[in-house]
């Protein structure tokens, strides 16, 4: 798979052997448990708003409009 998508496998390899960024994937996935996502799809809107998981068109409308102070046309 790695040779595949172009990248150098005895590097992968070597990363996936090493663990050379298992420090920064744990904290950046605390970072986001820290903010209440524990699952995927989900969608931050500028920091305040937090959409998770498969949700309609309409549920991403509101958190928009929310953002904007409803400054979004109908």
């Amino acid at each position: 798979i790695v040779q595949r998508a172009g990248l150098d496998a005895a590097r992968a390899a070597q990363v996936l052997a090493g663990g050379e960024f298992g420090a920064a994937v744990r904290a950046r996935e605390q970072y986001y448990l820290d903010r209440g996502i524990h699952g995927v799809p989900a969608v931050i809107f500028d920091e305040r708003s937090l959409v998770s998981g498969a949700q309609p068109v309409e549920v991403f409308e509101r958190a928009l409009r929310e953002l904007v102070g409803g400054a979004l046309p109908q």
